[in-house]
């Protein structure tokens, strides 16, 4: 039942965020962040925008890795399994 709450949630919350975008309040890249973080533990593709995007910008990797300890746990899975993986040199 939870998943089901999370992905309608984080659907709604990503859609009102793209609506609301536009506004010179950063309003919509909070609904943003908090629908994304809801939908990952569940959609593979959400996931791997996530993986790309703690690859691109290493200061956002290393917020979430900071903070993972304080999340709850859904969100901390949400964190381990977006890990970026490192090319091997």
């Amino acid at each position: 039942m939870l998943p089901l709450v999370h992905q309608i949630t984080g659907t709604t919350l990503v859609i009102a965020g793209l609506i609301v975008l536009p506004l010179p309040i950063p309003l919509g890249l909070i609904m943003l962040t908090i629908g994304f973080a809801l939908l990952a533990p569940y959609i593979p593709a959400v996931q791997r925008l996530i993986r790309h995007m703690r690859a691109k910008w290493p200061n956002l990797d290393a917020q979430l890795r900071r903070w993972r300890d304080r999340m709850p746990p859904v969100i901390k899975k949400t964190i381990d399994k977006t890990h970026p993986v490192t090319p091997a040199e």
